[in-house]
């Protein structure tokens, strides 16, 4: 897998920076003028060109306000993803210093300086390019996050921002109504921030791509335990060290709840929760509030050994590793976007998802998926469990993990 992504100016075709990824070399400036002229000269024939294909990559260009050109370079990754990665990179540039800084660049020096808290992000984003639930926002099931939720809308009212939510480990364990009314985009932003940043401690202004993209909210994060932290979108008061000491005060009491739901991590849900034999982990998304879970369970190791000894063709999804807990993981997130996500996608009547199931199987695994409502559950099993039991158990799994009152889901 190799990326190359490029931001420059519409009009001039000036860099603003250039990222890569993976085994490929730096661009020279003639190559990257090169590609920005195809772009320009489409342009001016009133042709549009978002994609090109080669041999074994494809380009992609978009422009932006009229001002910044996006182009990206990629092999062995989904057109999908490489379209998501430039969106995400224009979206993570408004977050940073707004939307008027990008629609009015009056000089490219001094707009360059301002992309100093940018970088990281971008950098970031083409960490997890291959892994990353674009649409969705990651987080944990706890037994204590409908008592969490309770504290956190009191905590809300207190200090005057209808935006917080408990973090357990860098994933949400719960969020106010207003949380869970941004949408996914300035979520996955603020989440990416929080992953990049060296520190869980936060203060920092930001602009919202689709809620306030002209008006920055100073976004705040506060840790309460080693692994738990809460965060807020607030206005410029209070202060930082006001809502420490405020946070710390309000909490402290209820040190043992927040203890017990960082237990929860690495796996993710309750304890009290007991899966089937069968099981090797699963993915739990909800649509309608873009969000997912996705755990590895304890079940047999996957061996990633063709017959004979020889290493599996990696279009069989194993990679390296079977018994961790990333290559299961891995399995997951293949089996949904190659499956599910495209699926949902073609088989769509109106706001209605005609196919409900998607499965796979393997000599090594089988993998199963059940759209309802808003919730969608894939499973990745041992290759043991017979074909036509899979369904029983998804629809039992699923109504385990959701049905519990002391879990927010």
């Amino acid at each position: 897998m190799s990326i190359h992504l490029m931001c420059l100016t519409s009009d001039g075709g000036v860099p603003i920076y250039s990222k890569k990824r993976g085994d490929t070399e730096t661009l020279p400036f003639s190559t990257i003028a090169s590609l920005n002229g195809v772009h320009m000269f489409c342009k001016s024939q009133g042709v549009d060109l978002p994609i090109s294909y080669l041999e074994d990559s494809m380009i992609m260009w978009k422009e932006f306000e009229g001002t910044i050109v996006m182009i990206g370079i990629a092999r062995d990754i989904t057109e999908k993803t490489l379209r998501h990665l430039l969106d995400y990179s224009y979206q993570a540039m408004v977050f940073c210093v707004g939307i008027q800084s990008i629609k009015k660049i009056k000089n490219i020096d001094r707009f360059k300086r301002e992309l100093k808290n940018y970088y990281p992000l971008i950098d970031q984003l083409l960490e997890v390019v291959e892994s990353d639930l674009f649409r969705y926002v990651d987080c944990v099931l706890c037994s204590e996050s409908m008592g969490m939720l309770t504290k956190l809308n009191e905590f809300s009212l207190q200090i005057g921002s209808p935006f917080c939510a408990i973090l357990v480990r860098q994933r949400i364990a719960c969020g106010t109504e207003g949380w869970w009314d941004l949408d996914v985009i300035d979520r996955k932003l603020l989440m990416l921030l929080l992953n990049a940043s060296s520190t869980i401690q936060q203060d920092v202004p930001v602009y919202l791509p689709k809620k306030s993209p002209s008006i920055a909210y100073r976004f705040i994060s506060i840790p309460l335990t080693q692994g738990v932290s809460i965060c807020a979108l607030c206005g410029a008061e209070p202060k930082y060290d006001v809502l420490q000491a405020l946070s710390q005060q309000f909490w402290m009491s209820e040190l043992d709840m927040l203890i017990a739901a960082e237990q929860k991590y690495p796996k993710c849900f309750p304890a009290t929760i007991e899966l089937d034999a069968h099981i090797l982990g699963f993915l739990l998304l909800n649509r309608e509030q873009a969000k997912y879970v996705m755990s590895r369970s304890g079940g047999p190791a996957l061996n990633n050994a063709a017959p004979g000894g020889k290493a599996r063709n990696p279009g069989t999804l194993l990679s390296s590793g079977g018994t961790s807990s990333a290559h299961r993981l891995d399995i997951l997130r293949s089996f949904f976007h190659q499956s599910v996500d495209v699926m949902e996608d073609t088989l769509r009547e109106g706001d209605r998802v005609m196919n409900l199931e998607q499965y796979w199987c393997s000599d090594y695994h089988k993998c199963h998926a059940l759209i309802e409502g808003s919730n969608v559950l894939c499973v990745l099993y041992t290759s043991a469990i017979p074909t036509h039991i899979m369904r029983i158990v998804t629809q039992k799994t699923l109504n385990t993990l959701i049905s519990d009152k002391d879990v927010c889901w």
